[in-house]
C-alpha cells in the first residue's frame, strides 16, 4: 500500500492507529492507547485503537476523526483530500489542520523513535495539503 493521506493531509497509513488497527495483535492497541495517553491526554483503551482511514465509514474511523467537517465535506464530494478541493480557504479545512500545529516542537522533547512512531504522521500537514489554493 501506498502512502494514504487524510482529508487535511494526516499520513494516515503510517498513523499509529491505522497501522495498530492492521495488527491482529492487541499488545499493538494497547500500546498505542498508553502512548496517546502519555503524549496527548487522550483515554482510549485498546479496543478503540483501529482506524480504516480518513475515508472510510464512520464505524471503522478513530473516534476523534468521526465528527472531522473536513472529513466529512471531502467524502460527500468524493474528493481524494482538501488539496484537489477549489473551495479555499475552507474553515472546515483550517479547523482540521489546527490540530496539528506545533507537533513538530516535540522533536526536542521527546526520544526520537517515539516522535517518529506516534508524533511525525501528524506533522506537516499544512504542507501535504495547503489551506489555501495556489
Amino acid at each position: 500500500m501506498g502512502v494514504q493521506l487524510s482529508a487535511c493531509g494526516v499520513i494516515c497509513s503510517q498513523c499509529p492507529a491505522f497501522v495498530a488497527g492492521q495488527s491482529a495483535d492487541p499488545a499493538a492497541r494497547a500500546r498505542v492507547a498508553a502512548a496517546w495517553h502519555d503524549l496527548y491526554g487522550l483515554n482510549f483503551g485498546p479496543e478503540a485503537i483501529a482506524c480504516g482511514g480518513c475515508f472510510g465509514p464512520d464505524e471503522a474511523v478513530f473516534p476523534t476523526s468521526r465528527q472531522c467537517a473536513a472529513r466529512r465535506c471531502c467524502r460527500d464530494r468524493g474528493l481524494v483530500n482538501c488539496a484537489v478541493c477549489g473551495d479555499r480557504p475552507c474553515a472546515r479545512l483550517e479547523r482540521a489542520q489546527t490540530n496539528w500545529d506545533g507537533l513538530e516542537e516535540r522533536a526536542a522533547t521527546l526520544p526520537e523513535p517515539v516522535f517518529r512512531e506516534f508524533v511525525l504522521p501528524y506533522c506537516h500537514a499544512r504542507q501535504r495539503v495547503p489551506p489555501a489554493a495556489g
